[in-house]
């Protein structure tokens, strides 16, 4: 267990090297391969390679031999904040994101361990959000801010097949580090009073879920799946001073439970195959995301791809999804212990943590190099999302935009 551990806060560490990480259902990847990401996040009623490990284990075993993947995400977003017009103090101030390129990486393996029995190893990066105004004067309200999650998950899967039945079940050991950071005046009504820093710096922990998946062959070419995969309970130690007393809060922010249907159909003569997943994914009742009042979210993924020829595969899809965040008016809430203003909540949202964005639009291909050697390419853009709140009387109008570009690529290998 250890050992594990060891290699899961490693590869951790990895992704806190990238500038910021971001994800795009609310702070989950649409996707962690390349293949589903080309393919708009499907991977609940077809397998999407070594990758199913993650979304729908059981497909697994319906892989021949020995395969692994290596991959990464090269994530590009572009994210810029407003702060006012200020009550009785002028027009507001804008200002961008410096978290604007991630590196996400991606690597999963599968073999037989009897022609009914297989496994699947993987370890992805899933989640993250952030923002960084570090560069932004303070003044124009931006705090200079910086917040960054990020989260990985190591899964160990095992998958048995029955006559047209497949079952999958799975082991995640999970990593998160969360940094929250923000220069606020020690007296709001006074800036020339001077300003502290409220952050507590990077905090880590882990946490252990399970998921569970199946998978129906209705005839040949339709394929029925579904999913379940548990909440993941974190708590990030002395993480942020909430309420300014000089004390660092702790903070028990849980990756939540998701649950998915999906439906495929090859067609190996004309080559082409198309898929449609639906997922709920219950941000509210996960803990930390209820107290800044996130929605659940319903996710419609579809895709399809064309096989060219024996070497070439090309692939398109879409993903939709409401952000957790649309159109909300915050109400006070208990964050880590401290009660928290209905603003502090809607600046944290709005400025902190951007995740806005909603369709997906996406593209790719897999070639093959050899007989043992193939690549996957993808292509994921998502347009440009706004969420604001009015000012009052006492306090400041809020706006920031979130638009999305990521490039994806794996190199496989099997034998």
């Amino acid at each position: 267990m250890k050992t594990i551990g060891k290699m899961t806060k490693v590869a951790g560490l990895s992704l806190l090297t990238a500038t910021m990480l971001y994800a795009t259902n609310g702070d989950n990847m649409i996707g962690v391969g390349t293949q589903s990401r080309a393919m708009g996040g499907v991977g609940v009623g077809i397998g999407v390679g070594t990758d199913s490990v993650f979304r729908n284990p059981a497909w697994i075993v319906d892989m021949k031999g020995f395969n692994a993947s290596f991959g990464a995400t090269a994530f590009m977003p572009d994210v810029k904040a407003k702060v006012g017009p200020m009550p009785m103090a002028g027009n507001g101030q804008s200002g961008s994101s410096k978290a604007d390129f991630s590196i996400i990486p991606s690597v999963s393996h599968s073999d037989h361990i009897t022609d009914d029995l297989a496994y699947g190893v993987g370890m992805f990066g899933v989640s993250g959000m952030g923002a960084d105004y570090r560069n932004e004067d303070p003044n124009k309200g931006l705090a200079n801010m910086r917040t960054s999650l990020q989260y990985m998950r190591f899964v160990q899967s095992i998958t048995y097949k029955v006559e047209n039945w497949r079952l999958g079940v799975g082991l995640s050991l999970a990593y998160g580090a969360l940094n929250l950071s923000a220069l606020t005046p020690n007296n709001p009504m006074d800036p020339t009073q001077g300003y502290a820093q409220r952050g507590g710096g990077v905090s880590e922990d882990y946490g252990v879920g399970g998921q569970v998946g199946i998978g129906y062959y209705v005839m040949p070419g339709l394929t029925l799946g579904a999913y379940y995969q548990t909440q993941i309970d974190t708590t990030y130690e002395d993480v942020f001073d909430f309420n300014n007393d000089g004390v660092y809060e702790d903070m028990k922010l849980s990756q939540p439970a998701e649950a998915g249907i999906g439906i495929g159909y090859s067609d190996s003569y004309y080559g082409y195959t198309v898929s449609l997943d639906y997922r709920r994914i219950f941000w509210s009742d996960a803990d930390g995301y209820d107290a800044f009042q996130w929605d659940d979210q319903d996710v419609i993924a579809l895709g399809a791809s064309y096989q060219v020829n024996g070497d070439l595969v090309l692939r398109a899809g879409y993903n939709y999804a409401k952000s957790p965040l649309n159109n909300k008016t915050f109400k006070p809430a208990s964050v880590a212990g401290v009660p928290f203003q209905a603003f502090n909540i809607a600046y944290f949202n709005t400025l902190g943590f951007p995740a806005y964005t909603e369709s997906h639009i996406t593209a790719g291909l897999s070639y093959e190099l050899t007989n043992t050697t193939g690549i996957d390419l993808a292509v994921v853009y998502a347009p440009k999302v706004t969420e604001s709140q009015a000012a009052t009387q006492m306090t400041p109008a809020l706006e920031a935009s979130n638009e999305q570009t990521s490039v994806s690529g794996t190199l496989r290998f099997k034998f």
